[in-house]
């Protein structure tokens, strides 16, 4: 799981599909398909999102709010194949 502050990160990751564009300086590893990315308001009154990967234990973990995750939304999801 990992929690990003940039929109403009967010952005490019749901053009590309939930991958991450290889960027100059890559090893060429691509990293693996997001499931899902969750924008939320954090316990500063900003906006955050929570970007979810296959292999994390807890998929739920942006959605339920809390003291640090307030009115969470799911704004983006890995199509079923």
């Amino acid at each position: 799981m990992a929690t990003i502050d940039s929109k403009w990160m967010i952005d490019k990751l749901i053009a590309n599909n939930g991958f991450w564009p290889n960027e100059p300086g890559d090893d060429g590893t691509p990293d693996p398909q997001v499931v899902k990315i969750v924008e939320y308001t954090n316990y500063e009154g900003r906006a955050t999102w929570g970007v979810v990967y296959p292999g994390d234990r807890d998929h739920g973990r942006y959605e339920r709010p809390t003291e640090y995750v307030r009115n969470p939304r799911v704004i983006w999801k890995r199509p079923v194949i």
